[in-house]
């Protein structure tokens, strides 16, 4: 028979555990959202610098929610640092691209940018394909792409093997199940890929003369404007060489450039 009196300090003691443990983890949450709320109310207050560079610091400790991208984009676009706020508009897009007021922003932003030039708008496949792509992160798909395929592998070993669970809806639910196995296969991949692609980037100073090499003394080719968001195609240790969106193609120094 159990002894009660016996059990209940343990009992206590746990439950003690798990009520410190809950409130350690409350914390950091705790504390990141009244540094977002602090930063929100110097934003109110004009002071776009300040409240720019909170957002900033939330970032850099690993927060990535979309309200803090669009936040601390429209502080540094109010701060006055055009390519700061390109580059959080777009991370914002990265992780919301149908977000009206992000795209809104961003194009406000780029009218700032000297020498802008729009991207083509993406066919409507591609839209439905980046839709689709951010219905889970990689992890998703890919947890998704092991449940599929042994729901598949068992409905297979169901038709094989047991002939009294043979029919049409079972042969049908096997096709259907391999399908599904297939495209979260090439959805995860697909969604890893781009996750860990960082061959885009927004130039972060004004006035930068890109290069026809990978050498200071090389030709002026253009000039690339402050929030310019550019295509790295190739890189030395100390140039990047970069393509605009109307084919234009240059070298300017790497650390002119903060990479998506």
């Amino acid at each position: 028979m159990l002894n009660y009196r016996k059990i209940k300090p343990v009992l206590l003691a746990a439950i003690c555990l798990l009520s410190f443990t809950l409130s350690r983890a409350q914390t950091p949450l705790q504390n990141q959202q009244q540094r977002f709320e602090d930063a929100n109310k110097l934003f109110n207050q004009s002071k776009f610098t300040e409240a720019a560079r909170v957002y900033q610091q939330l970032l850099d400790e690993g927060h990535t929610q979309k309200a803090l991208y669009f936040n601390a984009g429209n502080a540094w676009y109010k701060a006055g640092k055009t390519g700061q706020a390109v580059y959080n508009y777009e991370k914002a897009l990265q992780l919301s691209p149908n977000d009206a007021a992000v795209k809104h922003n961003l194009a406000i932003a780029n009218q700032k940018v000297n020498g802008f030039v729009e991207e083509l708008p993406m066919v409507f496949f591609q839209q439905w394909w980046l839709q689709l792509q951010h219905l889970h992160k990689a992890n998703g798909w890919a947890v998704g792409t092991i449940l599929f395929f042994w729901l598949f592998i068992a409905a297979v070993m169901l038709n094989v093997y047991i002939p009294g669970w043979r029919n049409k809806f079972l042969r049908w639910g096997t096709y259907v199940l391999g399908v599904l196995c297939a495209l979260y296969l090439v959805m995860s991949v697909d969604t890893y890929l781009w996750s860990n692609n960082h061959e885009a980037g927004v130039v972060m100073n004004g006035n930068i003369r890109a290069k026809t090499s990978p050498d200071e003394n090389s030709k002026d080719a253009f000039e690339v404007g402050e929030g310019m968001k550019v295509r790295i195609t190739d890189a030395t240790r100390d140039f990047c060489k970069i393509e605009l969106a109307d084919g234009k193609n240059g070298w300017i120094s790497c650390n002119y450039i903060k990479r998506l």
